[in-house]
Parts: C-alpha cells; sequence; structure tokens
C-alpha cells in the first residue's frame, strides 16, 4: 500500500497501517513528574481554582493560567512563585471572562509569546507578561466559545452549539461545532466548517425537580482542532472513523491523514465496560451495583448509539510542529495513548502518557499538564519525555525577550 496518493477529488491521503501508528515508537514518558506547582493550602499564587492552561517558556519557567482570578502566574524552574499579570478587570491586560466562564491560555507552540482568550477578546503577552495589546475575535453570524490557536494574524476559533430535546430522546436539532479561520484585524473569514457535535438524550423524570434529566450518549465526541505555525488539523470525531484531515494557514485542505485499520462499532462488551465505570464514578456500594447495572443497561438501550467508535478525541502540536492525536479511551484510569505523526503526515508510532494527566504542552524533552489529586486539588506537572533525540524534535525555535519586573526578574 503506497504511503502517499491522491484521491478521485485530487487531495493527497497520507495512509498509515494502523498497526504501524499504534505501535510504541520507543519514547518514554516518566510516570513520576520532575516538576510540580501546586498545593493543597498555603500562599494563594499555589493554589488553583481550575487551571485554564499552562506553557513551559524556552527559558524553563511556567507560565499557569488560573480560571477563577484570570492570572497568568509565573514561576521559576524550581517552581519558585515569580510574579503574575492580567487579572479579573477591563483595563488593559486584565480579562474578563467569556460565554464559557473563563479565560483561556491559547496554546502556542514553538513560541513563547502568551495570549490569552476572553469575553474581552484576545490579548497579547510576551514572556515577561507584559500586556502588548488586545485583538476583538470578530466571526460574523456566530460567537467564539473557544479559540483553538493563532498563528502571525489568523486566528482558529470555535463555537458550540448544545441542544436538548423538549420530549424524551435526541433533540431533533442536534448539536453542532462550528470552526473559523479568521484574520485578526480584518475579521475576514478564511475558511469555515460546521460539524455534527456531542448530542444528549433527554429522559424526563416523574418528580423530579427539573422534570428531565439530560444524559451523554456512550462514546460520543465531538470534533477537535489544533493549530501549528502554518495551519491547523482537524479530527471530526464520532462517525468519521481513523482519519485526521490538515488544512494550510488560508483554510486549503493540504492533505488527509489516515489510519488503514478495521472501524469498530461499539460492542455490548464495551457498553458494559462503560456502564461498569459509571458505576464506579458514582460510588454505589456493592449491595446496589447490579440493579444500579441493569438500571443503567435498559436506559442506554433506549439510546442510539453512535455506530461506530472514536478514533481520536485530542489532537496537539508540539514545540517541533508535529501532530500528536489523543486515542479516545473511555476509561480515564487507563494510560493516554498518544500517536504521533511526522511533518509529512507519517504515522510513526505510539507513546503511553500518564493516565490522569492532563496533557497541554510537549516539548522535546518534557510532557507538560495538569494533574489532579483525590481531593480535587489541581497541580501542574512536568514529565520528562525520555528518547526522542534533537533530529526527532527540530531546533528549538522560542527566543526570550528582556527581563522586567513582572513575571520574574
Amino acid at each position: 500500500m503506497p504511503f502517499l496518493e491522491r484521491d478521485s477529488a485530487g487531495v493527497l491521503v497520507a495512509t498509515t497501517l494502523g498497526t504501524h501508528a499504534r505501535a510504541p515508537i520507543g519514547w518514554v514518558v516518566d510516570t513520576v513528574p520532575k516538576y510540580q506547582v501546586g498545593k493543597v493550602e498555603g500562599g494563594e499564587p499555589y493554589l488553583f481554582s481550575r487551571i485554564a492552561g499552562t506553557r513551559q517558556l524556552s527559558d524553563g519557567r511556567v507560565v499557569v493560567m488560573d480560571r477563577a482570578s484570570c492570572e497568568l502566574r509565573f514561576f521559576g524552574p524550581e517552581g519558585t512563585f515569580l510574579g503574575l499579570a492580567g487579572g479579573e478587570g477591563e483595563g488593559p491586560g486584565e480579562f474578563t471572562a467569556g460565554i464559557t466562564g473563563r479565560c483561556d491560555l491559547v496554546p502556542s507552540p514553538g513560541i513563547d509569546t502568551l495570549r490569552v482568550f476572553g469575553r474581552s477578546g484576545l490579548s497579547l503577552f510576551d514572556d515577561r507578561g507584559r500586556f502588548s495589546h488586545r485583538s476583538t475575535v470578530a466571526w460574523p453570524g456566530q460567537y467564539a466559545t473557544h479559540v483553538a490557536g493563532v498563528s502571525g494574524e489568523t486566528v482558529l476559533v470555535e463555537s458550540q452549539s448544545a441542544s436538548k430535546s423538549r420530549e424524551e430522546g435526541i433533540s431533533r436539532e442536534p448539536s453542532a461545532v462550528d470552526f473559523a479561520l479568521v484574520e485578526l484585524e480584518s475579521g475576514r473569514v478564511l475558511w469555515e466548517g460546521s460539524f455534527a457535535g456531542a448530542n444528549t438524550y433527554t429522559v424526563w423524570v416523574t418528580g423530579g425537580p427539573a422534570g428531565r434529566a439530560v444524559w451523554s450518549i456512550p462514546f460520543d465526541i465531538h470534533p477537535d482542532a489544533a493549530m501549528g505555525m502554518d495551519g491547523f488539523f482537524l479530527t471530526l470525531g464520532e462517525e468519521a472513523g481513523p482519519e485526521i484531515l490538515e488544512y494550510d494557514i488560508l483554510g486549503r485542505l493540504r492533505r488527509v491523514i489516515r489510519l488503514a485499520e478495521p472501524v469498530l462499532a461499539p460492542s455490548s462488551e464495551k457498553l458494559d465496560e462503560y456502564i461498569e465505570l459509571q458505576i464506579t464514578r458514582q460510588n454505589i456500594p456493592d449491595t446496589s451495583r447490579e440493579a444500579a447495572f441493569d438500571g443503567l443497561r435498559r436506559r442506554y438501550a433506549e439510546m442510539p448509539l453512535p455506530t461506530i467508535l472514536p478514533v481520536f478525541s485530542r489532537l496537539l502540536v508540539d514545540d517541533a510542529g508535529w501532530l500528536w492525536a489523543e486515542l479516545y479511551r473511555f476509561a480515564v484510569a487507563r494510560p493516554a495513548r498518544w500517536l504521533v505523526f511526522g511533518p509529512n503526515g507519517k504515522g510513526l508510532g505510539s507513546v503511553d502518557m500518564p493516565p490522569d494527566l492532563e496533557v497541554w504542552q510537549i516539548g522535546r524533552d518534557f510532557v507538560l499538564g495538569v494533574w489532579e489529586d483525590e481531593l480535587g486539588v489541581e497541580y501542574v506537572r512536568r514529565h520528562a519525555l525520555i528518547g526522542r533525540s534533537r533530529d526527532d524534535a527540530g531546533e528549538s525555535r522560542p527566543t526570550s525577550q528582556p527581563r522586567s519586573r513582572t513575571g520574574g526578574s
């Protein structure tokens, strides 16, 4: 089977055997973190009220976006608090949480420039926390709920619309996820696409306070996107199979990245496994587990399950510009397996991440993410990525800015 070929529409398709792409690449993420920021109690800079992004800068400092305070908090290479920027407000360099109720640190692979998205727009800071300017994220006819990335003066924005049925079942207006590639200054839309989102199932409850309950549909998933320096990647989630679309910076389809492997349907065994996980999460006692299992089984039997199991759940572009795709898993305790794709779209192999780490950044020799303890307290952790050579990762491109009193000295 050829690796690269063009389909009937002339689109370049990069196809890798699924067995090859899923095989271990030989890189290992150490399960013991080498760096941690966060505390259960103590000084406020070390206490986080939900983390909305983190990034390690090229000189080893780490910046953390705290959702409730809308603060960018800077920490040294040893974890010492250095300073902060931003904060809740309407003034220059301040943010107001957007429609999602949060301020988001936008991923910026390969550079130290910091961008924060909130209701007031997209704010730009240098690597010392010095505010530069704010841009309005305009998308005619839509309200941006998320910014997937920025490349130069082009921003990839997302809008999610959730639908709930007024009768038992799935809404006649299915949920949707819309993406657009927009020029920041002009607001001109270079590309946009609308895709099916994750649906819900409405159950009417007799005597319930709201009269109804909204259930997630097992194995359902919405699309995800990640932006690099010269384009972006998109996976369409449920019903699309093992396929990722790659676009250039103008929104032109550059290639389709595809795994050659069988498409799987949700099996009865997988549904049973899914139900067992729900029961475990709800801490249902052993004496009630069987009845709870039977009740959930009956309820899920009424729902139209997806026809295929999702393959990819998240996309991330690393600091060298390579694409990483997290394989779908509904049991969070399992190791998170990510597939690595080279610059030509070829699947090179897989890397297992710590099972409870939400990955935010992948560098040449580290993985940075957020870990939550049994009390729900969040920490930023960095784990060593072992075995990746400089030839694999490319040369480091970020450059440091002059020091200032804000964000470190």
